[in-house]
């Protein structure tokens, strides 16, 4: 390739900074290097581009940096930037520089800016000929400012993706402090009231009121109706009535009446303790930003950014209008920039000309979606319908999973509001034919929502000839019309066998059977992803990271276990999510010649002075080359250049408080049961529906059971097809240089990490370090 065949290409963070701006830049810079770009990052955003600070990145420039928060680039606001003048500096800064490519990450201002520049870039090249500071032949060669954009935002507030870079993060932030606070309030009889960010938006305070189980929340789209003061008085009163401890309200700090005045939560707090509340005001303000970026957020940040390095070289695309990178489920999507734009700025003033209903629809799907589950569960607006007559019962069947509870308590409340009678079954098919059944009430589930575990309690047990015939008693007994099994691969077996017993049994015809995916395997059919997963990998990556910090100081290789059994989901996402070098999974297959290959992939990686490596490994990834006998091959033949350590991470990847993922997710899930359900009884008269559900393309879809048995691998115990099989390769590439290409890196006589060459490293135990490594400090940009 030619230099002049070598695109260069530019990254700039602005606005509002977000945990998983880094991980983008890391994705993004790697992923065009890797296609043969130089990469430069603009510190400081519009300011650094208007100032000329721009600096030249190499592979090493990102490392260590994907589990670091904030941006290592720098984010400023430039007052500068909004005048022509300032952006004619800038555009003479990029010609300077010879780059006409450009990707933002930033908030809808900061890519308003970067279409502006674009716009306005061939009379601005032409100004800058005429005051003979560039050629004119910089008019033909850089005719087009190529641009692409991601969001990157805690507000989640961008029309054109489901989820921007930093609203998850910013929501476990939001959720780790109200778990805390609950503990407190529950033990003095208190109301917090608890003030979240999201200034013209408010999907912070709407999925944390979700995740949380709030009694009500204040946020900008959907403001309360006058008097609204004395009816979240009065409900509150109820909830201390019915038997509830505590009291939540959650205020969006762009909260306003329907008059447009702002409500602040030092108003409500008052308001609640001239009622005689004890009432407490919490304001989370900026710790939300910041952070360790959560599992989500760097999946959705890797893969925006390799996607931006291949826009660019898409050269018919990128010579057309700007596009905006973002997510349609676990998809990254392209969509034009100023349309996506142009929607989110207009929300600003239907709010203003007070059309909230209009608000709330341009908020997506999803948006409206948690507004109409929330106002059911919390029981602020009930439908207040007639008992149908039917009977439905929830069990779990597998592996705990995390989010088992909080879909108990979806499920639970929203089939109440909807009429139907619910029933509990303890620990799975073995209790449905022992009857160990209980009815759930609306009571039985408060304060679910934040628990981890199973209350109803899980087991492997599935239909057989042995306890079918208890099984449908029990099922005659209560006149069950619907059994909802959520759980693991077991659980999909189970009613899969139950639908088998439909010829024996015909009253099982008229019961509909459906499977919900709660495992953290993610190893079910019928769905991408699964309740339980996003739990397991952020507490995978919490362990991983600690890991990496004590691997660092002592030269070692770490072979780290994970779970999944025969699914290599687990080990593959979070080994993209960690920046590990290589992933062993049963679908790849583990070789002797693969090992001796990635063997001396690590030796040369140690040699020129890397002081880490990481394996990722799925527990069942190969029957022979287990993670003992990795570990073992590995310190054998690294010994004279780095240690190498095994860690299992075992049952850890179960436990602890749902993520905030998979506390909304899993009752979004349950909206769409009764959705299924009601739609069924009206094509049937009675309910007879069989398969499963789950989340495919960004949406909840219904699977038959003939079509989910017929996905099901029985040996390999997970589905036939796998979506997140091209990551793996992904994550291998951009976490390791290729070694053949030297130009990625930097020139001979510096390391891959841009520093001098030291002497050769004879032991690791006599390595004696010589130089800091920038990145790991949380106080260092480029």
């Amino acid at each position: 390739m030619s230099t002049k065949d070598i695109k260069r290409i530019a990254v700039l963070t602005s606005g509002g900074d977000s945990s998983g701006m880094n991980p983008a830049i890391r994705a993004f810079a790697r992923a065009a290097m890797l296609k043969g770009a130089e990469v430069f990052a603009i510190r400081e955003g519009y300011n650094g581009l208007v100032n000329d600070s721009i600096l030249p990145l190499n592979w090493g420039s990102v490392a260590g940096i994907i589990s670091r928060g904030g941006t290592i680039i720098g984010t400023a606001r430039s007052a500068e930037f909004r005048t022509r003048e300032g952006r004619k500096k800038a555009a003479f800064n990029l010609i300077k520089n010879k780059i006409n490519n450009l990707l933002v990450i930033g908030g809808d201002g900061s890519l308003t800016g970067a279409n502006l520049l674009r716009s306005e870039w061939c009379s601005l090249l032409g100004e800058l000929v005429n005051d003979g500071k560039i050629s004119p032949d910089c008019l033909e060669n850089y005719s087009t400012l190529s641009i692409a954009g991601i969001v990157g935002s805690i507000d989640n507030d961008m029309c054109g993706t489901d989820l921007t870079v930093g609203a998850d993060t910013a929501t476990r932030r939001i959720l780790e402090a109200i778990d805390s606070i609950l503990s407190t309030a529950v033990s003095h009889q208190r109301s917090f009231v608890i003030e979240v960010m999201g200034r013209n938006c408010g999907w912070l305070a709407l999925v944390s009121g979700v995740a949380t189980g709030a009694d009500y929340i204040l946020i900008p789209e959907s403001p309360p109706e006058k008097g609204w003061e004395q009816h979240m008085a009065d409900n509150l009163e109820k909830g201390r009535l019915s038997g509830r401890r505590c009291s939540l309200v959650i205020v969006s700090e762009g909260a306003i009446d329907s008059d447009g005045k702002p409500i602040t939560s030092s108003y409500v707090r008052q308001f609640l303790e001239d009622k005689g509340h004890d009432a407490r005001i919490t304001i989370l303000g900026h710790v939300q930003r910041g952070g360790t970026p959560t599992f989500l957020d760097r999946y959705i940040a890797t893969i925006m950014g390799v996607e931006s390095a291949n826009y660019f070289y898409d050269t018919k695309e990128a010579q057309k209008e700007p596009v905006l990178i973002g997510m349609s489920g676990t998809d990254v999507i392209r969509s034009p920039l100023m349309e996506c734009v142009k929607k989110t700025q207009s929300i600003a003033t239907l709010i203003k000309e007070k059309r909230f209903n209009e608000v709330v629809d341009c908020r997506g799907g999803m948006f409206k979606e948690f507004h109409e589950i929330f106002r059911a569960c919390s029981n602020l607006y009930r439908r207040k319908v007639e008992p149908n007559g039917l009977n439905i019962v929830i069990l779990h069947s597998g592996g705990p999973s995390p989010g088992m509870n909080p879909c108990v308590r979806a499920f639970t409340r929203l089939g109440i509001d909807r009429g139907y009678t619910m029933y509990g079954c303890f620990n799975g098919f073995g209790g449905l034919a022992l009857g160990e059944i209980q009815q759930l009430n609306w009571m039985t589930v408060n304060g679910w929502s934040v628990m981890g575990g199973a209350e109803l309690g899980t087991n492997r047990s599935v239909p057989n000839d042995s306890n079918i015939d208890a099984i449908m008693a029990n099922l005659e007994k209560l006149k069950i019309d619907a059994i909802l099994m959520f759980g693991g691969f077991n659980g999909y077996l189970g009613i899969a066998k139950l639908y088998e017993y439909r010829e024996k049994y015909p009253r099982l015809k008229k019961i509909s059977i459906i499977g919900a995916p709660g495992t953290i395997a993610n190893n079910v059919p019928g769905t991408n992803i699964s309740i339980g997963a996003d739990t397991s990998l952020n507490n995978t990556l919490d362990a991983l990271d600690k890991i990496k910090q004590s691997a660092v100081a002592s030269r070692r290789l770490f072979v780290v276990e994970v779970m999944g059994a025969h699914c290599g989901y687990l080990a593959a996402m979070s080994s993209l999510a960690s920046g590990a070098e290589r992933s062993y999974i049963m679908e790849k297959g583990v070789t002797l010649e693969s090992l001796t290959k990635d063997l001396k992939m690590f030796v040369e990686r140690f040699k020129r002075e890397h002081r880490i490596g990481l394996i990722i490994k799925s527990e069942s990834a190969s029957p022979t080359y287990t993670t003992h006998f990795i570990y073992s091959l590995f310190k054998e033949e690294g010994k004279h250049l780095f240690d190498v350590r095994e860690s299992i991470l075992g049952h850890l990847q179960q436990g602890g408080s749902p993520s905030a993922i998979d506390r909304i997710f899993s009752t979004r899930l349950m909206n769409h049961y009764f959705e299924f359900l009601e739609k069924d009884l009206k094509e049937n008269n009675h309910l007879q529906m069989s398969g499963c559900i789950g989340f495919i393309d960004g949406g909840v879809h219904f699977t038959p059971m003939p079509e989910m048995i017929e996905e099901m691998s029985d040996k390999y115990r997970r589905p036939r097809s796998q979506w997140w099989m091209d990551l793996v390769d992904i994550s291998q590439n951009i976490s390791v240089f290729p070694l053949d290409d030297p130009s990625i890196f930097n020139p001979p006589n510096l390391n891959d990490l841009g520093r001098p060459k030291s002497h050769e490293i004879s032991s690791p135990t006599s390595y004696s370090q010589k130089s800091f490594d920038p990145n790991v400090n949380p106080q260092f940009t480029l």
